[in-house]
């Protein structure tokens, strides 16, 4: 016997797929993490996110959420019309916050260099052998100490990390190489 071939059931189908693949609801304002995104971003926010994208779709997406004539329809339906996917959301989202940190942590790299610095400098300290009294006694002898002859300080070494990260940040040293032959050479004045 004979089987027929599958046919497509008639009517609209209960979901589709946007462009990244995602199944999302016939009608747009049913789409839940669209929803999502807009109850949880803050609006102002999300403006500026909008109109510094440089992207034309989502330029049109916040001028439309802004318009009177758009006031009664849902976020979803603007993203499904103007081509915006609840991906392009996110990584619109993301890419913003992540630029505006990066600018905040830029604004404080000076004072966080200067910390690095300082970490991985040499410093002087109390001599750990005689506790900074420049002797050592045994039975009622002293006797110089033989790690700071007598001087009470030893110098201690700065941070070995930090002096990685130092000789990383200004050129000489980089992950698994040794100095640059560039920083050896002398500067021409």
């Amino acid at each position: 016997m004979r089987s027929t071939p599958m046919r497509r059931p008639r009517g609209r189908p209960s979901s589709k797929r946007d462009k990244n693949g995602r199944p999302v609801p016939v009608r747009a304002d049913r789409d839940r993490p669209i929803q999502w995104f807009f109850e949880d971003v803050p609006r102002t926010d999300l403006d500026d996110a909008l109109l510094v994208s440089g992207d034309a779709r989502f330029h049109r997406l916040y001028d439309a959420l802004h318009d009177d004539v758009y006031r009664r329809t849902s976020p979803g339906t603007l993203c499904r019309k103007f081509g915006v996917s609840w991906m392009d959301l996110m990584n619109l989202w993301y890419s913003y916050n992540m630029h505006l940190g990066l600018m905040r942590l830029a604004n404080r790299l000076p004072k966080i260099l200067d910390d690095i610095a300082e970490d991985s400098e040499s410093r002087d300290r109390s001599c750990p052998v005689c506790d900074g009294i420049g002797y050592v006694a045994t039975d009622s002898i002293r006797y110089t100490c033989v790690i700071c002859d007598g001087v009470v300080k030893v110098r201690v070494p700065g941070d070995a990390h930090a002096r990685q990260l130092v000789f990383e940040i200004i050129g000489l040293t980089g992950p698994r190489r040794g100095l640059h032959r560039r920083a050896i050479r002398p500067v021409p004045l």
